[in-house]
């Protein structure tokens, strides 16, 4: 049987959130997206001194996911940053919630959900709400799963290729 735990992440783990993030990133997106543009978002979102700099903001916790002290998934909150549509008086954003391809199942995305939850109540929220690609339908089942709802849209871009996203919010009270 598999050990899996969730610890706190810290500006050291940057490494380790750059390269889960590029991948996981990768393993979803790369076939949808145009390489020289992928490759440049990656940079952009997913760069060492990115993850370094994001851990070290206290307002973008994160949590590492991993099984049998080997990381295989991550997620990370951003404190006061909401999009139109998104209710509450004290949402929280789950930012980045991502588990390899490889690992998931066996109810690993659920407890790095239920953590994002038990975070977000801890800093007073009373909605926690994400950004998802209209098409990604495995992330979307997963998200109404654990009770998200649709409350808006916004644009997604990726260089020249422009997609859609799905505003979807949790109420928490």
């Amino acid at each position: 049987m598999s050990t899996i735990t969730i610890r706190p992440a810290a500006p050291e783990d940057a490494p380790i959130l750059a390269e889960l993030g590029a991948r996981t990133f990768r393993e979803t997106f790369e076939p949808h997206t145009a390489g020289p543009d992928l490759e440049a978002f990656l940079t952009a979102a997913y760069g060492e001194a990115i993850q370094r700099a994001e851990l070290a903001d206290p307002a973008r916790p994160a949590r590492i996911l991993e099984v049998d002290g080997v990381p295989v998934g991550f997620l990370q909150l951003r404190l006061g940053h909401r999009e139109p549509g998104v209710p509450g008086e004290h949402p929280v954003e789950l930012q980045r919630i991502y588990v390899l391809r490889a690992a998931q199942g066996g109810g690993r995305g659920a407890a790095l959900m239920a953590e994002a939850v038990e975070m977000a109540r801890a800093w007073g929220a009373d909605v926690l709400w994400l950004g998802v690609w209209e098409n990604n339908l495995k992330a979307l089942a997963f998200y109404a799963r654990t009770g998200f709802r649709e409350v808006g849209d916004h644009v997604f871009q990726i260089g020249d290729q422009v997609d859609r996203d799905l505003i979807l919010a949790r109420d928490l009270t």
